[in-house]
């Protein structure tokens, strides 16, 4: 995790761990908005850049804050995922993002159905 940027990017913590020998979990925590959405961009390009990996799984139950930029990010990053052949699924969600994304209707319209939603209260610990 990388806790060495300042202001805003900081806030927002991304954690990539294997998850089989073609999948990866990443964990992202924190804030996830207009000033922190390019930085899961690139660390989601720089796991579909790495080859070998169908699946990418991602785990938002540290998420505490979500914008439409972040929701945007997650729409686009399924989209591209999807054009080079990986399944990118949500397998857990913090409360906060759980409202936000089923209120637009952004996990099922947009194939983003998670396996299994784990959420949290805001300030809950998991």
């Amino acid at each position: 995790m990388d806790n060495l940027v300042p202001g805003d990017q900081a806030q927002l913590r991304i954690g990539v761990e294997p998850a089989g020998h073609d999948e990866v979990i990443m964990t992202v925590g924190g804030k996830l908005g207009s000033a922190t959405a390019h930085r899961l961009r690139t660390a989601i390009t720089a796991v579909l850049n790495r080859g070998g990996i169908r699946a990418i799984g991602l785990d938002l139950r540290r998420l505490n804050f979500i914008d439409s930029t972040g929701v945007d990010t997650l729409v686009i990053a399924q989209r591209i995922s999807a054009q080079v052949g990986v399944r990118l699924r949500l397998t857990a969600v913090s409360a906060v993002a759980a409202h936000l994304l089923s209120a637009l209707g952004v996990d099922v319209m947009r194939g983003l159905r998670p396996a299994r939603i784990e959420t949290l209260a805001p300030g809950g610990a998991g």
